[in-house]
């Protein structure tokens, strides 16, 4: 087992988010439907394992992933396969053991590619955002804080980990670090339209401005 480089874990501690992934096999998902694969992000019709794509026997479209992700591309199949056990860990009927399970999984191909890119990749910021997502689906919020917080340091522009860090904030009953957050965000982002909604939302609940239309209240970091 391999630890995340250092240089991964400024700003945050690692510790909740080493322990998400030890103990955890990394394997591929059985039998990926088309249907799967069309919910994925192009790049994933091209990865390893897919398609019969293999670094050997390469898509036609290889080198243009490899000019834009280096040779993090011949990692990417792990992403793919995360977000195929998450949409999979969504399914009706599933017992919550499985649907623990398949997260888990999720979480290990995640930081496989952590492992196996450099700290500049440009898909680290959505990497670890996948990986809070996973957490918040798990109903850990430590580990999932941190991990919203590791793509809003390696991006700082990068708005949808301020809106996630912030969800799960409300979710505890910290709505006004939830609004600090979410106002840290406008600073590098000041017309991002869903900042802007977000923070009318918080301000509605704290007993500021009226709440949106269509604003939610949440009650659970589980979406």
């Amino acid at each position: 087992m391999h630890c995340i480089p250092s240089r991964l874990c400024q700003s945050v501690s690692c510790i909740a988010l080493t322990l998400a992934y030890m103990g955890s096999t990394v394997a591929k998902p059985q039998d990926i439907t088309a249907g799967e694969l069309a919910l994925t992000p192009e790049y994933c019709q091209d990865v390893q394992t897919m398609n019969g794509w293999e670094k050997h026997n390469r898509a036609p479209r290889t080198p243009q992933w490899l000019a834009m992700m280096g040779e993090t591309f011949w990692a990417m199949h792990h992403y793919c396969w995360g977000l195929i056990w998450i949409h999979r860990s969504r399914a009706a009927g599933l017992t919550h053991q499985v649907r623990d399970f398949y997260r888990r999984e999720a979480i290990a191909d995640y930081f496989y590619v952590v492992r196996n890119s450099p700290p500049d990749f440009v898909l680290l910021p959505e990497i670890f955002y996948r990986i809070a997502e996973a957490h918040v689906l798990l109903e850990e919020p430590v580990p999932a804080m941190e991990a919203f917080a590791k793509a809003r340091t390696l991006k700082p522009d990068y708005w949808p980990a301020y809106i996630g860090e912030a969800r799960v904030l409300e979710a505890v009953g910290k709505n006004a670090e939830a609004r600090r957050l979410i106002e840290e965000g406008l600073q590098q982002l000041p017309n991002q339209p869903q900042l802007q909604n977000h923070l009318q939302h918080l301000q509605g609940k704290m007993g500021g401005p009226a709440q949106p239309r269509g604003s939610a209240q949440r009650t659970s970091i589980a979406r």
